[in-house]
């Protein structure tokens, strides 16, 4: 298996993906689009895995159905049965990724938003990412880079029972005001952990990307300012960012 850090196989692409990020684009379209060159890579009527799909694409419904509308078989796996999927999405497993039913390389493109940092074992998530793509087949995920700060203070407010009642008092009632807020395990949101589990790949690329105030969504609005400095520092020093995006060819 190849593994790089900077992904050759989107080349020059990237750089304009990175610039986006860099002046502050929501990381949603961005991320979309990313999906979005593979899809078309692969023709149409493409078979694509959403995994996670209950809300939408990184819970906007909108560039979830843009994808859904490229031309290709859009399916999805959403364990919360308290979670509707958009009617956009085709067939919908309910169950865990690991044990979904799907055929054996039955798939041209599956991805996974932010989903990685809940995953309890790994190596069973990136066996059936294997099993269930097509030869040439891709997966990407996106999820936060367990190398950054921010992974580490969410392990400890977790570990201390504060998460809940902090992402509360900032951003309201869970499942109505703001996301669910699933148990993270983050056993698979660092290149070190991911590329053992992925060993049966022929190419696994990882991109980590950070812009000034993208954790803001998380941040009291007081200190803002100390964390976008931080932001800058990480950049300046090419430290890795607050996202990680991996993508892995079968």
């Amino acid at each position: 298996m190849a593994i790089t850090d900077t992904p050759r196989s989107t080349g020059a692409r990237w750089q304009s993906y990175q610039d986006r990020f860099r002046s502050g684009k929501w990381r949603g379209p961005i991320f979309r689009d990313i999906v979005l060159d593979d899809i078309r890579a692969a023709g149409e009527g493409a078979t694509v895995l959403d995994i996670g799909c209950g809300h939408g694409f990184d819970g906007d419904i909108r560039l979830q159905r843009s994808l859904a509308e490229s031309g290709c078989r859009y399916i999805g796996v959403e364990p919360d049965t308290a979670i509707a999927p958009g009617e956009h999405v085709s067939e919908v497993y309910r169950a865990l990724f690991e044990d979904a039913p799907i055929p054996p390389g039955s798939l041209q493109v599956a991805f996974a938003v932010m989903v990685l940092e809940h995953v309890a074992q790994p190596q069973r998530f990136w066996d059936k990412a294997w099993e269930v793509l097509a030869d040439g087949g891709v997966f990407w995920g996106f999820t936060m880079d367990g190398r950054h700060r921010f992974c580490q203070a969410s392990a400890l407010t977790e570990r201390l029972g504060l998460k809940d009642l902090y992402l509360h008092f900032l951003r309201g009632q869970r499942g109505t005001d703001r996301y669910e807020n699933y148990p993270v395990q983050y056993r698979c949101n660092t290149p070190a952990q991911i590329a053992p589990c992925a060993a049966a790949f022929r190419e696994c690329e990882f991109i980590s990307v950070t812009a000034v105030g993208q954790l803001n969504y998380f941040i009291p609005r007081p200190l803002r300012p100390l964390t976008n400095c931080l932001d800058r520092l990480d950049i300046w020093l090419n430290r890795p960012g607050s996202l990680l995006a991996v993508r892995a060819v079968k």
